[in-house]
């Protein structure tokens, strides 16, 4: 064997070893096998804060638990997202908790459409007055169609945060402990709390309803002692502060719909890897996703239980009943298209 050939074999069969050493599991000094290191190539470890104005046990609440739940479990326990409830983080005030994420001290919120209205008055068009015939139309122009992906752009270009997802408040009823709701003129004499949105105050004004804006955290109290005689929210969000024991009626329509958007600072967004933004993009739709339906079951299995156990009337307004409502409702349409006309073009 000449040396050329030798020095050729000695060199192979040290390869050999090297990639026999490289496969087979790793000894201690005792001649135990050790187990990979589970935490090799994992994730980094993160906590992230989410706010939500919702209480424990309330439908906002229940999507960012959702959305915790799945991204603990596609990074392997690496990323836990710690969820506060009725805005804890900012002492109850949901404006703040966005802007908090836009400044990235808390990383992660799952607010309302109406609250991003205090910021541009594009997201509070989804309430705009029988914009949307039911849910099915909510799906295809909102929650994935064109006015939901204009509106999550919006997000990202102008506020710095990433949307994930968009969820739902749902459609607005109204409830009172005077009587049933069928014509506009059933409104008028009614004492009503309305949510702070000017989208919604220009609307009840137009209806000619005597209305009022209080924090949410009074109403019921205000309800029980005849202070208001009645208030206008999705079901879910009523039924979460128990008004339907200080109420007798509900008038169910399609009158105004309000979304939920579910946000993450752009900073922190960025700083993930490819790999990671996939995860978190998917975890922030599939939660969105469950938090959709539950809220629409919620707000059918609470109505049934309204009637069932508080002896509450439900009346479904008509279409013809509606048709005066929306008439009383065109200068709203005037007003908001002037600036809005692209984005409510997407969701009509």
């Amino acid at each position: 064997m000449n040396i050329k050939k030798a020095i050729s074999m000695i060199l192979i069969s040290v390869m050999l070893l090297s990639l026999m050493a490289c496969s087979n599991p790793k000894t201690n000094n005792d001649g135990v096998t050790e187990k990979p290191d589970p935490s090799e190539n994992a994730f980094e470890k993160m906590t992230w804060s989410a706010a939500t104005s919702g209480a424990d046990g309330s439908n906002f609440a229940a999507g960012l638990e959702k959305f915790a739940e799945l991204l603990n479990e596609r990074t392997d326990g690496a990323i836990k997202v710690e969820v506060y409830t009725s805005d804890q983080l900012t002492n109850g005030n949901t404006a703040d908790s966005l802007q908090a994420v836009m400044e990235g001290t808390i990383d992660l919120a799952f607010q309302a459409d109406g609250v991003w209205g205090n910021f541009d008055s594009n997201f509070s068009i989804p309430q705009l007055p029988f914009l949307f015939k039911n849910y099915e139309d909510v799906d295809g122009k909102l929650i994935n169609g064109a006015g939901g992906e204009y509106m999550s752009n919006l997000l990202e270009s102008k506020f710095k945060v990433k949307c994930l997802g968009i969820g739902e408040n749902g459609f607005r009823y109204i409830t009172n402990n005077k009587h049933e709701i069928r014509t506009p003129g059933d409104l008028k004499g009614l004492k009503l709390r309305v949510g702070g949105s000017p989208l919604l105050t220009s609307t009840y004004s137009a209806w000619g309803a005597d209305y009022t804006v209080a924090a949410w955290a009074e109403v019921y109290t205000a309800l029980q002692t005849g202070l208001y005689d009645g208030q206008e929210n999705p079901i879910a969000v009523a039924h979460a502060s128990s008004i339907q024991e200080v109420q007798k009626y509900v008038t169910a329509w399609t009158a105004q719909y309000s979304a939920m958007f579910l946000t993450i600072n752009g900073e922190l967004y960025d700083s993930l890897s490819d790999e990671l933004k996939t995860i978190v993009d998917e975890c922030g739709k599939e939660a969105c996703a469950y938090q959709v339906e539950l809220t629409r079951k919620q707000c059918e299995d609470y109505l049934q239980e309204w009637i069932n156990n508080y002896d509450i009337k439900v009346h479904e307004m008509s279409e013809e009943e509606i048709e005066e409502f929306k008439t009383l409702s065109k200068p709203i349409y005037d007003e908001y298209n002037t600036k809005h006309g692209e984005l409510i073009d997407k969701l009509s």
